[in-house]
């Protein structure tokens, strides 16, 4: 009667048949003289330049998912140099870099994770060659927010700051925009987090019409004495967003949220 293997012996057995495989796949290119196995490489950093070891890299081929869920491909963690490199096959895809304190290689991002502010890509593939592609981490000042859209080239959107009500930049809060006027429920996209500066950046899919606020709680409902703030500038309650363009200075300030009208 056969043994039953253990997860150990059975993950030895899958690296020794995937050496065997990438061995016979190389002698296979040398013989037929077709180009070897294509690939990315890069180095991930801190925002410093210090490199970051034991960060995972994720490969998506849709931009569209906003790189949330199983990613298509991902790299080993990278090494003491911050360096990775990894076998794809040829195409485009978007890199995204991570490295969460609890070691995890999935799940939603927690405050004190580092994550890639922004992707890098598209990044071409071919038989033969590695493409490189480098990325800096930054800390996550809160929890991940789901709804934030990275955007892509032509996206259109709006940006602008998120205050105090005495005028000073708001670090730890987020803006989010709603297609309905009684912005209730989830939004429809939310930015990163802000920064020492309080600046944001909300990427939209979709041209249109918009109502803006900001906050610093976590989604549900506001508590009383949360900071909140909803855009009501020269624009009005609304801000409209073309194609392809970018609408500035849509600036929040925060009051109490048992304070807005």
């Amino acid at each position: 009667m056969a043994k039953p293997i253990s997860s150990a012996a059975y993950f030895i057995a899958v690296l020794l048949a995937l050496s065997l495989w990438a061995g016979a796949a190389f002698a296979e290119s040398v013989q037929t003289g077709e180009p070897g196995p294509g690939g990315v490489e890069g180095i991930i950093t801190h925002e410093d330049g210090v490199p970051v070891e034991g960060a995972d890299v994720y490969f998506y081929t849709d931009p569209d998912k906003r790189f949330r869920g199983p990613a298509d491909f991902m790299a080993e963690p990278t090494g003491a140099d911050g360096k990775f490199i990894t076998e794809l096959p040829p195409g485009k895809y978007f890199a995204v870099a991570r490295k969460r304190a609890s070691g995890s290689i999935s799940g939603g991002l927690q405050k004190g994770d580092l994550y890639s502010r922004d992707p890098a890509g598209p990044i071409e593939v071919s038989a033969g060659k590695y493409a490189r592609a480098d990325l800096k981490l930054g800390v996550m000042t809160g929890n991940m927010l789901l709804g934030v859209f990275p955007g892509k080239p032509g996206v259109q959107g709006m940006k602008g700051l998120i205050i105090e009500r005495d005028g000073s930049p708001k670090k730890g809060a987020y803006a989010f925009a709603y297609k309905n006027p009684r912005m209730a429920g989830k939004p429809d996209y939310v930015s990163e987090w802000t920064r020492e500066d309080g600046g944001y950046v909300l990427n939209i899919a979709e041209q249109g019409t918009y109502y803006i606020g900001a906050r610093t709680g976590f989604m549900g409902v506001p508590k009383p004495d949360e900071p909140y703030g909803r855009y009501d500038g020269k624009r009005g309650a609304a801000v409209t967003v073309s194609e392809g363009g970018f609408v500035s200075g849509v600036d929040i300030t925060l009051k109490k949220f048992n304070d807005i009208k």
